[in-house]
């Protein structure tokens, strides 16, 4: 079976702004349009069906595109929309006329800053970042030196007759976020296999999703030191991020023994600033998913006729199996915060999907 389809929804409840002279900041209006095509294929086959054995399949595959239409903004076409999963972390989403709901909005990791970013100053110790290096200080708020996270410098400012501007290669909210994930997926799909033999059964049942990204938010809070009493992330261990300290607890500030200290870090210090969004903690949500298995036997109704029990049948089940998965979370398949639409996939403090088991017992008197 082939399905094609294509729909639009108006009247969309979205969030929009109103003169400050009411008193309030924002208004829910129904203004919004969207639109959604795609294709589905669903096949189903007899593989194998023999007096005792019988071998089925059923899978379906599904590809959709989602738009906005319109967004009943005057002078706009875009808006830029909040999780909320934190408020320092402000609009992390941008939801644009042309494009599909769910893209992520943010900065783009460049690695981090090492010493050779810098001039250090033995006087005042202190370190003054070298030209031409793309300059976070405005964003960070604190913590800004060798050893911090580095995002890239994407665009400089530009004058009201659009000459750009020469900034220092600043990096600001203004000029230097863009789409960094997209949380809708490039197909979604199932199968479902069922086979007996004899009085055996057994059935299994796989999902995925491929071609989604997933935001992390965990990685952003668990790798930070803005808030206190925070635990850190694994790969914030003294192995692989930036330190300021040897081994002896004495601080370093010598550029040359800190540059030794730090010659096999992988990942930044833990940022003492505010919350920041980046590309490091978008993150592919692909996964193959063994949702559920079954494994049954019924006993032959001449034994089960000698004790006035028409059909008896044994079975064992289990569900969320397996995950197959390069998400570093505990669940691709995840959206943690759901007062509104427009900002899907976020993992934030998500509880783990629970693995069952279960056996049981099928009797007719």
């Amino acid at each position: 079976n082939v399905d094609i389809y294509k729909n639009s929804t108006k009247d969309l409840l979205i969030q929009s702004t109103v003169p400050p002279e009411t008193g309030y900041l924002y208004q829910m209006r129904n203004i919004g349009k969207t639109s959604n095509r795609g294709i589905e294929f669903v096949l189903d086959a007899i593989i194998i069906e023999k007096k005792d054995l019988r071998l089925t399949a059923n899978m379906n595959i599904s590809f959709n595109k989602n738009k906005v239409e319109e967004l009943g903004l005057t002078g706009s076409d875009y808006f830029l929309q909040t999780s909320g999963w934190n408020n320092d972390v402000g609009a992390d989403y941008i939801v644009k006329v042309g494009e599909p709901v769910g893209l992520m909005y943010g900065f783009v990791t460049d690695g981090f800053y090492t010493v050779d970013d810098f001039d250090y100053n033995p006087a005042t110790r202190r370190y003054t970042l070298k030209p031409g290096v793309a300059d976070n200080s405005a964003i960070t708020y604190a913590g800004f030196g060798p050893g911090a996270a580095r995002f890239k410098n994407l665009a400089d400012p530009v004058d009201a007759s659009g000459n750009p501007i020469d900034d220092g290669k600043k990096v600001t909210f203004a000029d230097d976020r863009t789409v960094i994930g997209n949380a809708n997926p490039k197909h979604i799909g199932g199968i479902n296999i069922s086979l007996t033999y004899k009085g055996f059964d057994m059935s299994i049942f796989m999902n995925w999703v491929y071609g989604n990204d997933v935001y992390n938010a965990n990685k952003i809070e668990f790798t930070s030191m803005y808030r206190s009493y925070t635990n850190l992330l694994s790969i914030m261990n003294s192995q692989n991020r930036w330190k300021t300290v040897n081994a002896d607890g004495i601080v370093v500030t010598d550029p040359a023994e800190l540059a030794e200290l730090n010659k096999n870090a992988t990942i930044w210090a833990p940022s003492r600033g505010r919350y920041l969004f980046h590309s490091w903690a978008v993150e592919d949500g692909s996964f193959l998913r063994l949702n559920n298995a079954t494994i049954g036997y019924t006993f032959p109704s001449s034994w089960t006729q000698k004790i006035r029990i028409k059909n008896l049948r044994i079975y064992a089940t289990g569900n969320n199996l397996l995950i197959f998965t390069r998400y570093s979370g505990y669940d691709p398949e995840v959206d943690t915060r759901r007062s509104t639409p427009m900002t899907p996939n976020v993992d934030y403090s998500a509880y783990p999907r629970s693995r069952m088991y279960l056996m049981g017992i099928n009797v007719t008197l």
